[in-house]
Parts: C-alpha cells; structure tokens; sequence
C-alpha cells in the first residue's frame, strides 16, 4: 500500500465504518488503513487497526498492520494497583491468531510477553495455532518443574501465573498445569531441630494446597479437565478434595456426584480396618486377623493391603489409629470436605447463600448417602478416655447423620445419646469463654449436643397444644418466626392449617430470608395456596406494603420468581426495575431473559422511548427501589410522567 502521500483526516467512527463495511481492499479500506499507520499511539488507533482486522483485512492482512497491532497490546502498562489484571490485549489476541501472522513474528511477539501477558493471549478465544504457539513460550520459560515453597505463593512462578488468568484454551491449561510446582519436600538445614523443619514443611504443604485452590477456582469451566490431569499423581487428592469440599458449588453436577461416590467408596475401607485393629487389639494374633478377614483383604489394592499390616504390626499408635479409623474419617468428613454439602446453607458470600450448579434434590441424596455410611461408622463408636468427645468436630457428624437418615432407628438413637452423654463429660471441663474470648469450638459443641438430644428425644404421646403453640396461632406469626422455622417443623404447621391461603402467603415471603430450605422448597409451598399465579402477582405488586425491608429481600424476591418455570408477562412487570433488571440468567448471562424480553416488547424500535427508560429514577435503595418495571416501561414507552413509588 502506497503511504506516500499525507493521510486523510477523517473522524473516527467514520474511519471504523467505511473498514468495517468493506471487505476488501478497497479505496475506502486503504483510506482507514492509512490513516491507521499515520495515527499516533492510543485507544482510537487501536480501535481503528482491529476494525481493519476484522473487515477488509480479515482474510490476508499486510505484515506491518500484524506488527502495529501487537505492539500496539504489549506495549501497554499493567495496572500498578493489581498487575495480574489490566489493559484488555484483545487487538494482539486478533493479530497473532490471524492467517497472515508467520510462525516467526508469533514466535517473537511472545518471547517478549510477561507471564500474565502470555496466559491473557492464551485464552478460550486464541486459535489453537496461538495456543500451541503460548504453551511452547510457556515451556521454554521454565523446563523444570520446582518443588512447592511458601513463598511461591507471593512470587509465583509462571506457570502459576498463567492460570491465576480466567477462561484460559483447554491446551494452554494442559501445559501450565504440568509445569505447576510439585509436592514439597523441604531440605533440612543443619543445626535445624525437627520441629522447625515440620513448621517449614507444613507451611509448604499448605502453600501447595492453596495454590491449587487458586487454580480450581479460577476455572470452573475446567474441572474435569484439572481433574484428569492430575490423578494418579501428588495433586489428585488435593483437587478432589478441593472440589468437593472447598468450592462445590461451582462443581458440574455430573463432576460433583462422582468426586462425592468414589470419596464415599473408601468409607468400607476405613470400616474394615477399624474392624481388623479392634481384634488385634483385643488379643488375635495378626495372622488370625488376616485369615478371618481373608477375604475382603483379597478385594483390596496391594498399598491397601500393605497400609493394614502396617496398622495391626504396631502395637503402640498404629493400633490405636486403627481402631478409630472409621469414626475418624467421618468426623473428619463431616467437619471438612463434606460439610457443605451436608449442610448447602452454610455455604455464603457476603453474607448471602451462594448459588449452586448442583440441584437441592442431588445435594439431599448425597448426603443421605454419606449418612447411611455415616451410620455405619455409628455401630462402631465406643467411648475411649484417650479420645474424649470433647469438640465440635467429635458431634458434628452425629447431627449431620441424624439430619440426613431418611428413617432413625431406635439404635442409632440409643448410639447417639452415648456420644452425647460421652460429650458433655468431655466439655464439662471447658470454658464458654478462654483466654482470647469466646472459645466458638466450644460453644459449637455445646449447641450440637444439645440439638442431637432434641432429634433423639422419645415423642411426646400425645403433643395436645404445645405443637400448635410452637409457632403461635396463623393469624399472629409473623414472616420473620416462619423464616426461623426449620423444614420439619414448618411442614407440619402449614399441614395443620391446610386452606389458610393467608398463612401460605407469608411463608412465601419468608423465602426472602431464608432463601434455601432442604425440605421444602418455594414450588411447594406456593402448591398449597388455593390460586397461586393469582397471589405472585399480588406479592409483587403490593411488595413494598408486604415484605418492606432492604435491597437483599427484594433480590431474594425477585431471584426466587425468576427461577420459576413461569414466563407471565405481568408478573415481570411487577417486578422492582431496578432489582429486576440487575438480575442475571442461568449460568452467567448478563440479564434475565424474561427480563429482557418484556423491555424489548414495550420499547419496541422506539429510540426516544429507550433513552427515557435509560434516565428513569429507578435505583438500588430508597423508595424509588421499590417502583415497578412494568410502571416505567410504560411512562419510557408513552412519554408521560414518572410514576411515583408505592406506599408502605
């Protein structure tokens, strides 16, 4: 191309518009690129060279165009407050992804990248060329792979950088992860005594498990993937257990139930050790343990096996560690990686419930599966003084347990109250309060205690008025009482008061509070009300005079109808605009699509419609929080006045 001659001034949507309206190297195309090469670096240059590389030069680009645009990215400073984040390299992203681009100049180009630059150019949107291209930089950067170090997590190396970058190609994420520090093993320096070296090593430990935390965080969409590439090696049990303890709400359902099934699958292990130490220990000889438990020995794995000998040919700890192996891993399940799973609304964020990929109902089958091994371990429980039942983590899987057995046997009752006895002799020695304060542990076991002894009490024979008292009578419980209610106990009041369409209304409301329930969900009880499309619509419309409160019950509200299988125009337009328009669709879309839909249907074309709803009072606080969509939809739509919020 000619450049000779000056470069044409023109405005730059115009010059955006005459490149992207043209495919090909036409005048009006050649005007756009020479005004690109005779502009001056920054954002309108950018936005008129990728414009170019999108339109008339989308098929075959000259190599100074290519250049421009890479450099035009990588040139441009990290933000200094936070630098694994920044400017956007979406233009060199393009260039080194297009046909024209050499394996040379794409060679080059990423030589000269930061390790953040690299993961950002190796994202989902890279070709795979690109992203074979980043993951042979990657790997001429760091050829050895280190053992982990605490202060890797502060000065990572690159591999750790490239995936603290989200959405990354499956092949760029393949890489990285194999280049990943490995397991910690920490030197021992001389005259360093053993427990120094051990705060050392679990330090790393626990860096290596925070770094891998890291990485299943920031892909979600990868999972299966991580999973995959690491098992059968040091990592896979850290990620498993990350997966299903740590982050399980951002788990495929399908990754979550087979992370849970093959961790559930070791709980027979864990039996027939307890199992086999129990008859050592009480005075069989180690050859007549194995040869009466010879044949679930056969059905097991040869470290398997070898971990067993090793447990009953220690007659000390070993032994020990043996006899309680089964209620040590459920405790230890129970309070760690099964914990939310067990108990889903205890998993929150800024103090509201996250949302979970994983369905209620697959949540609750689970956990009925680990409380029917669970129940198991329960058989096997006997009081020991060396392993006093003295903390939360000793009760908490007795209540889980309990909570989750879909039938409790007068046996696991009987269990049950032993532990508890067994717990309050453990706690009678501590303090509520110690010496920092509050000794929550304490307090925890206490609360568990006392909550197992009440699900294990005999029933009353004959309850008479003191159930109907436990709420009150419909007519005076409040939202809030019926928000603390558990599942249990409110299923039986709305039973007992069946008909009461007043009561069912303000049980629907109390959903705003307490967003999850196990037992019973918001279908359900909007089922027992005698006309319920009929009373959604009421709700919402009079939302303001009935629910009252902040901006976390109205998104609760509004979060709770949109998740049902309803599409009733009127009802979205009842919706607070500004709560309904903040609100997303499934699985990260930027608006609901209800939502949108019923905007596009008032605004139509209407241009002048559309800017007046851009400037409507609608906001996140206040009164005007609680004026209706559909009320400025049509004030938007017909030019007339803004509606005023509703009254209390």
């Amino acid at each position: 191309m000619d450049s000779g001659g000056a470069a044409p001034s023109l405005p730059l949507n115009f010059l955006c518009a005459l490149a992207a309206d043209s495919r090909t190297g036409t005048p009006p195309a050649r005007i756009a690129a020479e005004q690109a090469r005779a502009m001056k670096e920054g954002r309108e240059r950018r936005e008129l060279l990728e414009a170019l590389l999108r339109g008339p030069y989308g098929e075959s680009a000259p190599l100074w165009l290519l250049e421009a645009a890479i450099d035009s990215d990588l040139a441009r400073k990290p933000l200094q407050s936070d630098p694994l984040y920044g400017p956007s390299l979406d233009l060199a992203l393009l260039a080194l992804s297009h046909p024209s681009c050499t394996p040379k100049l794409r060679h080059a180009s990423l030589g000269r990248c930061t390790a953040v630059q690299l993961g950002r150019l190796g994202s989902r949107q890279a070709s795979d060329i690109l992203a074979d291209a980043v993951t042979e930089a990657l790997r001429e950067r760091k050829p050895q792979q280190r053992r982990m170090t605490a202060d890797l997590l502060d000065t990572p190396t690159d591999a750790q950088l490239v995936l603290r970058q989200h959405r990354l190609h499956s092949t760029v994420i393949s890489t990285a992860v194999d280049l990943l520090p490995s397991y910690p093993f920490v030197d021992e320096k001389d005259g360093e005594d053993a427990s120094t070296w051990l705060e050392r090593q679990e330090a790393a430990e626990q860096a290596w498990r925070t770094m891998w935390k890291q990485v299943l965080t920031a892909h979600p969409e990868h999972h299966r993937l991580l999973v995959e590439r690491t098992d059968n090696k040091d990592a896979g049990h850290v990620v498993r257990e990350h997966l299903l303890g740590s982050i399980p709400w951002d788990v495929e359902p399908e990754l979550l139930e087979e992370i849970a099934q093959d961790d559930l699958s070791f709980f027979p292990l864990s039996v027939l050790t307890t199992r086999m130490c129990r008859m050592r220990r009480d005075g069989a000889a180690e050859q007549e343990v194995r040869e009466h438990f010879a044949n679930d020995l056969a059905e097991l794995a040869p470290q398997q096996r070898k971990h067993i000998d090793q447990l009953l040919a220690d007659d000390g700890y070993g032994l020990r560690y043996g006899c309680r192996a089964a209620i040590s891993r459920t405790a230890g399940a129970a309070d760690g990686r099964w914990r939310f799973i067990l108990n889903p609304d205890h998993a929150r964020q800024y103090g509201e419930p996250r949302p979970w990929r994983t369905s209620s109902d697959q949540l609750a089958s689970l956990a009925q599966k680990f409380a029917e091994q669970a129940t198991v371990a329960l058989e096997l429980w006997e009081p020991s003084p060396e392993s006093p039942v003295r903390s939360a983590r000793d009760v908490r899987w007795v209540h889980d347990l309990l909570q989750h057995l879909p039938m409790v046997t007068p046996q696991v009752k009987e269990k049950a109250r032993l532990i508890c006895r067994e717990a309050k002799r453990g706690l009678a020695g501590r303090w509520d309060y110690g010496r920092y304060g509050l000794d929550s542990d304490t307090q925890q076991a206490r609360e568990l205690v006392d909550a197992i002894e009440r699900m294990t009490a005999e029933p009353f024979p004959d309850p008479g008025p003191a159930r109907t008292a436990s709420l009150g009578k419909p007519d005076q419980v409040t939202v809030r009482d019926l928000a603390d209610a558990p599942d249990a106990v409110l299923d039986d009041y709305l039973r007992r008061h069946e008909g009461d369409d007043v009561l069912v209304e303000k049980t629907l409301l109390s959903f705003t509070s307490r967003a999850y329930r196990r037992d019973l969900s918001f279908a359900d009880v909007l089922k027992r009300h005698s006309d319920p499309q009929r009373t959604l619509l009421d709700l919402t419309w009079n939302l303001r005079r009935r629910l009252g409160g902040g901006p976390n019950l109205r998104e609760a509200w509004v979060a709770t109808l949109l998740g049902l299988p309803t599409d009733d125009p009127e009802l979205i337009r009842a919706l607070p605009a500004w709560t309904a328009l903040k609100a997303r669709g499934s699985r990260g879309q930027a608006a609901h699509p209800a939502v949108t839909s019923a905007v596009r249907t008032a605004l139509g074309d209407n241009a002048e419609a559309w800017q007046r709803f851009a400037t409507s009072p609608a906001s996140y606080a206040g009164p005007a929080a609680w004026l209706r969509l559909g009320d400025l939809l049509d004030a938007a739509a017909n030019g007339t006045p803004w509606p005023t919020p509703p009254r209390k």
